[in-house]
């Protein structure tokens, strides 16, 4: 799976309309929407649920191209602080809008750095409700084993800090090349992402997907404008691998 995520904006100054929303996922060719859950205490219908922090909702973009693009929308358990918050939110999402994907964090006081032992116990108990969870940790071997024992179908390990803009930190560099050798699941590099390189980079290492979602809005970058590049180096991506010979020892 060589793919391309993103969100619609960490921050309520990244405002995204939904139109816009329509026109970034033309531009990623992304097929999953990823579905803020942040107030989920203030709705009572899912298709209410925010997508980024204007008035593009799930009801909404799935509206406008949900049936042009295929969409499957994706619970994103965004900004919780703690493994109670997370599964609390994310099991009245899940009632609210019968999605079984779960996009999860449990990050900082800062809201920049996974909380690994929280993101574990979150996952444990929605796995254990049956849902599909996709983790997001900092890089550690212990955690990336417990995420992919608990069943995770696919774990996406942050390269720098959430808004960071850095790609994978140099200090991180040798614990995610232990995670991405012989990992039994797809791993995504989701936290860091600010430029094109570092999306070659984190496909030359191997990685099976990128998220992107703070460089989109950054000063004078047009969110559409930027997928479209980031959409382009993925496909490129793709392309290559699947014209380079296959290593004889992984036949």
């Amino acid at each position: 799976m060589i793919d391309l995520f993103h969100c619609f904006g960490a921050k309520p100054s990244h405002r995204v309309t939904t139109q816009l929303a329509a026109e970034m996922l033309r531009a990623s060719k992304c097929s999953y929407l990823a579905v803020n859950t942040h107030t989920i205490d203030r709705v009572d219908d899912g298709d209410d649920l925010p997508v980024g922090y204007a008035d593009a909702t799930l009801g909404s973009v799935r509206d406008l191209v949900g049936e042009e693009l295929r969409l499957r929308p994706v619970l994103n358990i965004n900004h919780p602080t703690t493994a109670a918050e997370a599964v609390k939110r994310a099991r009245r999402a899940v009632e609210l809008t019968g999605i079984r994907v779960i996009k999860l964090e449990v990050l900082d006081p800062g809201l920049k750095l996974s909380v690994n032992e929280e993101v574990v116990v979150a996952a444990h108990e929605l796995i254990d409700d049956g849902l599909e969870v996709w983790p997001l940790i900092t890089p550690d071997r212990r955690t990336f084993d417990q995420c992919v024992e608990l069943g995770s179908t696919m774990v996406r390990v942050m390269g720098s800090g959430i808004g960071a803009r850095q790609g994978i930190a140099p200090k991180s560099l040798d614990a995610v090349t232990a995670l991405l050798k012989g990992s039994p699941v797809p791993v995504m590099l989701d936290g860091g992402i600010g430029t094109v390189e570092h999306v070659r980079d984190a496909f030359r290492r191997g990685f099976q997907s990128v998220l992107v979602n703070s460089c989109l809005f950054t000063e004078g970058t047009d969110p559409v404008r930027a997928l479209a590049e980031y959409r382009a180096e993925v496909d490129r991506e793709a392309a290559a691998r699947t014209e380079r010979p296959k290593d004889p020892a992984l036949r």
